[in-house]
């Protein structure tokens, strides 16, 4: 699914998995060009390897940081015409038992 430049730079962490720069090659990538699924996925997988498991869950953790943050940012505010309709009915329901309470006093 990745293209290219993905999976040479996975290529590149898993030749020298112990060497932080490659990780951060690849991350940096990933984030870049939102693939950020699918290097979830690779470190998940490296999660059954006895000696890379260590590092592949910090990893994932990372990834899933970087992933919230990128949904924090794009997340948006909620629409401000619920609240005024809401305003609005509340009004028209105020005015209207006004208007009752001034008939009823009236009509006395």
């Amino acid at each position: 699914m990745g293209d290219s430049a993905f999976e040479a730079l996975w290529k590149n962490v898993l030749d020298e998995w112990d060497e932080e720069r490659r990780h951060g090659a690849f991350l940096e990538h990933c984030e870049a060009t939102d693939q950020l699924a699918e290097a979830a996925a690779r470190y998940r997988g490296m999660k059954g390897d006895r000696d890379r498991s260590g590092l592949a869950e910090k990893r994932l953790a990372f990834v899933a940081i970087v992933a919230l943050a990128k949904l924090e940012a794009t997340r948006s505010q909620p629409p401000r015409a619920r609240r005024n309709s809401n305003l609005i009915l509340a009004a028209s329901f105020g005015f209207a038992a006004l208007g009752l309470l001034a008939y009823l006093l009236v009509s006395r």
